[in-house]
C-alpha cells in the first residue's frame, strides 16, 4: 500500500480520522486499487508512530463503510465494489470541506477571504 503522507499532530483533527481519510482518498481516487492488501496494522501502526489500536479502528471503521473487507489471518484489503464510487467521494468531500469552513470561521476568517484564496490557488492548480 502507498503510504506516503504526514500526520498532523498539532491538528483538531483526531489520528485515526486523518488516516481514514487518507485511506479513503488513495481509495476512490484510484491509488489504492481492489482487492490490494493493505499493510499489516503493526507495521502500519509503527511506520506512523501511533499505537496499534489506532490501525485496528481505521480499519474497523473502514470495514464497516464499506472500503474493505477482512480476510482472517491475511489482513485487510481494498473491497472490490462499491454502492456507488461517486457518491462516495462527494461525501467525503463534502466533510472535508465542511470542516474547513468551520475551523476557518473558528478562527475568524471570512467566507469572502476564504473564497479569494479558493480562487487562487485555483488559478495556480490549472
Amino acid at each position: 500500500m502507498k503510504t506516503e503522507f504526514t500526520i498532523k499532530t498539532n491538528s483538531p483533527i483526531p489520528l485515526y480520522e486523518q488516516i481514514k481519510r487518507e485511506i479513503k482518498l488513495k481509495i476512490l481516487s484510484g491509488i489504492l486499487h481492489p482487492d490490494e492488501k493493505l499493510i499489516p496494522i503493526r507495521e502500519y501502526a509503527k511506520l506512523l508512530k501511533v499505537n496499534s489500536n489506532t490501525i485496528v479502528k481505521v480499519y474497523y471503521q473502514l470495514d464497516i463503510e464499506g472500503y474493505l473487507y477482512s480476510k482472517p489471518g491475511q489482513g485487510y484489503f481494498v473491497r472490490r465494489t462499491f454502492v456507488d464510487k461517486n457518491k462516495k467521494g462527494l461525501e467525503l468531500f463534502r466533510s472535508i470541506t465542511e470542516e474547513y469552513l468551520q475551523n476557518a470561521t473558528d478562527l475568524g476568517i471570512s467566507i469572502d477571504y476564504i473564497i479569494k484564496n479558493f480562487k487562487i490557488l485555483q488559478k495556480k492548480l490549472k
